[in-house]
């Protein structure tokens, strides 16, 4: 979506407070924080985040399916915050607000427990995530109206959050892909792998630090060429 202004044509992520968004602001705003408050409510309802849970593992008593709707409406909830720009910084500001919870419960709180399916590091990978999109709706809220020119391109800070974002959920996506592929060539054996075997662990650092070059180097291509192209005057 490209809105029309007197300085020629705004992009739906660099409008800043036009005459449609302020007539229109209270209800990107309540609509995104209310649904991320309800994801965070079906989460607690479902089982999956226990203040209280001793048991050193996670409950196993979760509701699968009300999971399920959580994650899809503070999916909701975070893709209406990129309707307008105070949209996005409020959605944003709740987000590191929530993750800061999260960090200081999980470091203070032994009883503190969010299992997805069975396994405790999947609340840092959930605070990961959380931080990652919070930096990148605040970033695109700092997006500045630009010239007509150079309009259809991202500002450097939402292009170095989205880079971030990206570099670390590859790397993540290349740890697991790499124990998944130890696990698969010398586990399926009849021996099976030793539980004080570290070499999956180091698959896992492979495959993450394979990905980690990739992602710096297309970067590196990615603003080559919008250079090269800002130079012949073609907005990237």
């Amino acid at each position: 979506m490209v809105l029309l202004t007197r300085r020629g044509p705004v992009p739906w992520f660099a409008e800043d407070m036009t005459t449609q968004e302020q007539r229109s602001l209270p209800s990107p705003v309540v609509g995104g924080l209310g649904l991320l408050g309800l994801g965070i409510v079906l989460l607690g309802v479902g089982g999956f985040v226990r203040f209280h849970d001793n048991s050193g593992t996670g409950s196993d008593r979760w509701i699968l399916p009300l999971g399920v709707l959580a994650a899809l409406v503070a999916a909701g909830g975070v893709g209406v915050a990129f309707v307008s720009t105070q949209s996005r910084r409020w959605v944003g500001g709740a987000l590191v607000l929530l993750d800061v919870v999260l960090v200081w419960q999980s470091a203070s709180n032994s009883g503190f427990r969010f299992v997805w399916m069975a396994d405790e590091g999947e609340l840092i990978l959930l605070e990961v995530a959380i931080g990652l999109i919070a930096l990148l709706l605040l970033a695109l809220s700092l997006q500045l109206p630009r010239p007509a020119a150079s309009a259809g391109g991202l500002q450097w800070p939402a292009r170095a959050a989205l880079y971030l974002s990206g570099v670390v959920a590859a790397v993540i996506v290349g740890f697991f892909v790499g124990v998944r592929l130890y696990e698969a060539e010398y586990c399926g054996r009849p021996e099976g792998c030793d539980a004080d075997d570290l070499t999956g662990l180091g698959w896992g650092v492979t495959g993450s630090l394979i990905a980690l070059a990739v992602g710096v180097v297309v970067i590196l291509v990615t603003e080559v060429v919008r250079r090269q192209q800002r130079k012949v005057g073609t907005p990237a």
